[in-house]
Formats: structure tokens, sequence, C-alpha cells
């Protein structure tokens, strides 16, 4: 079967929520791990408390996060999981990049 000469490809189904590098790489994270603490997100993603708080706050109020706050120990501890919600559309967004990568490489 031959290859159409192009893809359509609707830049506007990119999730704009998702398309930042740091939201990324943290819902990424948290959908490998399916429950982080925020220290840990921290070091994953090589990022600052307040930049990784900034984020939260828009994660969770898009719906895609929940966090709690473990009272353990000495400190609390943040506790951040994916929603069904979040999942859904990190699925969505990987679907829409993959098949706008769909090119022949030539090599």
């Amino acid at each position: 079967m031959r290859r159409p000469k192009y893809i359509i490809f609707d830049y506007n189904k990119i999730d704009k929520v998702i398309h930042n590098r740091l939201r990324l790489a943290m819902l990424s994270s948290i959908a490998y791990s399916e429950e982080i603490d925020f220290s840990t997100l921290k070091n994953t993603v090589k990022a600052t408390d307040g930049n990784i708080g900034k984020q939260i706050q828009v994660l969770e109020e898009s719906g895609y996060i929940i966090t709690r706050t473990l009272h353990s120990g000495k400190r609390p501890q943040k506790m951040i999981a994916l929603t069904n919600k979040g999942r859904n559309a990190l699925v969505r967004y990987k679907k829409h990049v993959m098949t706008l990568l769909q090119f022949q490489d030539s090599e």
C-alpha cells in the first residue's frame, strides 16, 4: 500500500496544558510511577520547588492530577497522582504527537 505524500495534522488537537516541557515531563514521571512524592518528582524532572509548585497548580486546576498530603515523620509529604482525565489526556497527546512524527527517516 502506498503512503500518502503528506499527512493532515491539526495542531489544535495538541493539548495546551500538556504541551509544556515541564508539565509533560512531570506527567510522564507521574504516569510511570502511578503516584510520586513532590521531592522525587522535583529531582526526576530537575526543576525548582517554585516551578514544580506552579505546574502542579496548573495540572490540578485542569483536573489532570490530584494531590494528597501524608503526615508521617517530621514533615508532611505531598503525593501526586494522575486522574483518569489526566491519563486519557496524556494518551491522546501521545497519539497526536506520534501522528505528527510519522515521517520516513533518510537513513
